[in-house]
């Protein structure tokens, strides 16, 4: 590799030229029939992927935000819970939560590191739920 070489921060499109044929034929069928709205197509893809996650069900949702939204509320969180989450997050960790009428409240993490750690909760604290994010769950079970 020479110098004037560079490695993309982000390459997205080398993943997907493989399946450029495929992709781009389930594009045209779902702007043809309006399919990324409901429809059969939709529902195919939430079947392919319940079975793909041995799950019962699956709902598609538009964007990770709603899919922690609808976690939530089906938790039965809403207005006047607490719900606790890492600082080092994105941003829809805390909209979601606040959507629902919770109140986020973070949670200390140990210097130089990003996950969450069991001493940092506080019995007063009184969560409904906490929330973390796969990569938290590591330093969390130990």
């Amino acid at each position: 590799m020479s110098a004037s070489d560079s490695i993309p921060f982000l390459d997205l499109i080398t993943p997907h030229v493989e399946l450029e044929k495929e992709l781009t034929a389930v594009f045209k069928k779902a702007l043809h029939t309006a399919g990324f709205v409901g429809g059969p197509m939709v529902e195919d893809f939430e079947n392919a992927f319940a079975t793909f996650c041995s799950a019962d069900y699956a709902i598609a949702v538009n964007s990770g935000t709603d899919a922690l939204r609808f976690a939530l509320m089906a938790c039965g969180i809403g207005p006047g819970d607490v719900v606790l989450t890492v600082p080092h997050t994105f941003i829809a960790t805390t909209e979601a939560i606040s959507q629902t009428g919770a109140v986020p409240e973070f949670v200390e993490r140990l210097a130089g590191q990003i996950r969450l750690v069991r001493w940092s909760l506080r019995p007063e604290m009184h969560p409904r739920v906490l929330l973390v994010l796969h990569s938290f769950i590591d330093e969390l079970m130990r």
